[in-house]
């Protein structure tokens, strides 16, 4: 049965309207760090950090002969900063001359992806763009990546140059740059246009299977990322009737979309459409729709849908638990917090340390000192650094609540365990030093 018809007959149709003014808003959950699970799909987050080193002014040796100039060890490649070859190679490509490429080579200057980026976006002329982007890729040492690909292949989509189009959808494949949602951004503005979209399907159903597959699934995300739900189902009808069957992955922009636009019926319809396409929804779809309701305060559904989650057949990872916790501490339930938490010890989930963090906080809030005290002696014993962190964080709990003595005996029994701390800069500004003293 065809996506769409399997819309109408359900008497869900308007999934396909009303997407034209909501505005799509990508959420993050609060709780996620670089500890959380790989399989958090698109949504695993990393903190970078900047380390300043600085050297003393005055460490040169008295008498020392001055640096040369390094003016003076310039090669006749010369190089330029970003805005000058930028602008003598726009001056080159809008004369469009028949020895165009001769005179880029003559000016010298050095070509890297994002001059080259830089340079499509300042020109207009989609055929001196195109010789530009095949004269850059006879460079020695240089290399397109896939943000110069997609900036190439989003001009010629925007011109329509269906042909040339598909050649490079290829040789993008074949230079291994990967699609995303970037690569058919120049597709959203044809969401009411049936014509463009089946023209564009057309080109991905050339190439091979899995880069096919890929440009369908990242047409889609473009689509929804713009909240074009209409035509994506639209895409995602079409995908369904050619050889590239969709997977669990193909539907989560969708599901994504209605979770954010809190269209929690469409979702369960997009479930069903799943099974029905010989994909049911995995750990990750189903953690993207817990995740919404749980930032929406919807506890109980948000554990209906696990157990719906169980008895589909997808088994619940950290995560999942982790977003359920979450909720129930944010809503101070700390009896049904505890219960998830057993649950999941129960069927061999192994916690992640921002968990435990949630339960010792609402324990703390809620019963106190003692009771979060002993939740962590309970808990302690089999992961030194789970210790050193579970310890490390009722100890900053204690001293934004003045609770001096009960610091002290923390950093006491560290000691007395043999825990280090994870991070010695972490209580500069939070720990008396007297504190860190009688402690170790």
């Amino acid at each position: 049965m065809r996506v769409t018809a399997h819309l109408q007959c359900t008497g869900l149709a308007s999934i396909r309207r009303g997407f034209s003014t909501a505005k799509l808003r990508h959420k993050y959950w609060s709780s996620a760090t670089s500890r959380w699970h790989q399989n958090m799909d698109s949504t695993a987050l990393g903190t970078l950090k900047n380390v300043d080193s600085g050297e003393d002014e005055n460490s040169e040796e008295e008498g020392a002969l001055p640096e040369l100039n390094k003016t003076n060890e310039i090669p006749d490649k010369k190089k330029r900063n970003l805005e000058d070859a930028r602008r003598e190679i726009c001056e080159v490509l809008n004369k469009g001359e028949e020895n165009m490429e001769e005179t880029l080579t003559q000016l010298g200057i050095q070509i890297t992806p994002h001059l080259v980026k830089t340079v499509m976006v300042r020109t207009s002329s989609p055929d001196s763009v195109l010789r530009f982007f095949q004269w850059a890729k006879l460079q020695p040492g240089f290399k397109h990546n896939t943000s110069t690909y997609d900036e190439l292949v989003n001009l010629l989509g925007r011109s329509k140059d269906f042909e040339t189009l598909q050649m490079i959808l290829a040789e993008m494949s074949s230079a291994r740059c990967s699609y995303s949602a970037k690569t058919f951004s120049f597709a959203t503005v044809w969401h009411d246009d049936s014509d463009m979209l089946k023209n564009l399907t057309e080109i991905i159903e050339k190439l091979e299977f899995s880069p096919g597959r890929n440009a369908y699934e990242m047409l889609i995300a473009a689509l929804c990322e713009k909240n074009r739900a209409n035509a994506a189902l639209g895409i995602l009808d079409k995908m369904a009737s050619s050889d590239c069957a969709p997977r669990a992955v193909t539907f989560r922009p969708l599901i994504t979309l209605f979770c954010l636009n809190d269209q929690l019926d469409k979702v369960k319809l997009v479930f069903e459409m799943m099974k029905m396409k010989g994909c049911p929804p995995d750990s990750v779809t189903y953690n993207l729709v817990i995740s919404k309701l749980c930032y929406r305060k919807r506890f109980a559904e948000a554990v209906e849908v696990l157990r719906s989650m169980v008895d589909n057949g997808c088994k619940p990872d950290a995560i999942t638990y982790d977003l359920l916790i979450y909720a129930a501490c944010k809503t101070r339930r700390v009896e049904g917090a505890l219960e998830l938490f057993d649950r999941m010890k129960e069927e061999g989930i192994k916690p992640m340390y921002l968990t435990y963090s949630y339960l010792l906080n609402v324990i703390f809030d809620a019963r106190g000192f003692d009771e979060a005290h002993s939740f962590l002696i309970q808990q302690s014993g089999t992961d030194p650094n789970l210790d050193s962190s579970n310890y490390e964080y009722l100890i900053r709990i204690c001293r934004r609540s003045g609770l001096q003595k009960e610091v002290h005996n923390l950093l006491t029994e560290m000691k007395a365990k043999d825990l280090k701390l994870l991070d010695d800069n972490l209580f500069e500004d939070s720990l008396h030093e007297n504190d860190v003293r009688q402690a170790t």
